[in-house]
């Protein structure tokens, strides 16, 4: 079987990829904004099957990118690691592996050292930029929790998760779409002019307008005994379309069919436009959202999702909270079409979607 939990991450990701039997491996990808990790995502891992001391186990731990709503539940699953080791208690999880650019990493890929050499700039605009602290301390928080733990180094890619990086793990192959060479080296004229110029506002403007998560982030095809999945973070639609075609996962026969697609940056209007779902078909859309900061997803991707099927295929839309509006953009679209919609109960910690039989 191979299956996902989609949380109740509010308005970030946070999910489970289940597969492979008898013995169940697990991934977890990203881990929700502030209060997910107690609310829902402690107690999704607490159910998980134990290794052999007993503590449930998470063979990798990814993080999508560096963004307040998809990395603070994964940095309280690490600290609380390592303060369980200092207080000289067993792991609360036995997480096996963790998958994670950090901004350093990428902004040297292109230009080694520059991340140091503009580690003063970036201070001064955490200091003065809540988006950056927020996102940037955490990221790097993150990186520092994976190499106390021994966790660090990205292992089976043994480097940074790169376009057209690919890694086997017990049966699940995974492919990396994105992020791409023109993404990095946009990254990398960000970092150079903050330092040509000495100026922490080009650091902060490159996280408030949304170019480092929709640049950086990480999006995987996964595939198990025939089944796939296309995981976006937020990456932008473009971007993920050069890397579909750039690894070879789509071409001009037609569009590109997985059996589940995690829509990018939450059905944001603002990350895709319509040859986005005219290239990519699923059996299964997610859109991990609450519609309540930043109203995700919005009334135009629903359509554009929509309009790019025909009236007779068959496929399920899948919402991890109830929205009100995107029930009655989804009610006005549904006429003389087959699509259904799937909603998480509010009683559930996660939304079940089960893709396949194990072979």
């Amino acid at each position: 079987m191979f299956t996902f939990d989609f949380l109740n991450a509010r308005h970030g990701d946070s999910f489970l990829v289940r597969w492979g039997a008898p013995k169940e491996r697990v991934m977890l990808v990203d881990g929700g904004p502030s209060q997910v990790f107690e609310t829902s995502l402690r107690d999704r891992l607490s159910q998980l099957a134990p290794d052999a001391q007993g503590i449930p186990r998470i063979d990798v731990v990814c993080l999508s990118h560096v963004d307040d709503d998809h990395a603070v539940g994964l940095l309280k699953l690490l600290t609380g690691i390592q303060r369980a080791r200092g207080d000289q208690e067993p792991d609360p999880f036995a997480v096996q592996r963790v998958w994670f650019n950090s901004v350093e990493e990428l902004v040297d890929r292109n230009a080694p050292g520059l991340s140091a050499s503009t580690q003063e700039i970036v201070d001064r605009a955490s200091e003065d930029s809540s988006a950056v602290r927020a996102s940037y301390n955490q990221g790097r928080a993150i990186r520092d929790a994976a190499a106390a733990l021994g966790l660090d180094g990205n292992p089976l890619f043994d480097g940074p998760l790169l376009e057209g990086e690919e890694a086997t793990l017990d049966r699940l192959h995974v492919t990396v779409v994105a992020p791409d060479d023109i993404a990095l080296q946009k990254l990398t004229e960000r970092w150079l002019e903050a330092k040509s110029r000495q100026d922490p506002k080009v650091i902060t403007t490159a996280y408030t307008d949304g170019s480092i998560p929709n640049l950086s982030s990480i999006v995987l095809m996964l595939r198990h005994q025939g089944r796939t999945a296309l995981l976006t973070g937020d990456a932008r639609g473009d971007r993920i379309l050069a890397g579909l075609r750039a690894t070879g996962l789509l071409d001009d026969a037609g569009p590109l069919h997985v059996d589940l697609l995690k829509l990018p940056h939450h059905g944001s209007d603002r990350n895709v436009e319509s040859d986005f779902f005219e290239s990519v078909h699923a059996d299964h859309y997610v859109i991990s959202a609450d519609g309540v900061k930043h109203h995700h997803p919005s009334e135009d991707t629903l359509r554009m999702l929509v309009e790019s099927r025909g009236r007779d295929d068959e496929y399920t839309i899948h919402l991890t909270n109830h929205i009100d509006f995107a029930d009655d953009t989804l009610d006005d679209l549904r006429d003389n079409r087959n699509f259904t919609v799937s909603v998480r109960d509010p009683a559930d910690l996660a939304l079940v979607i089960e893709v396949g039989d194990e072979q």
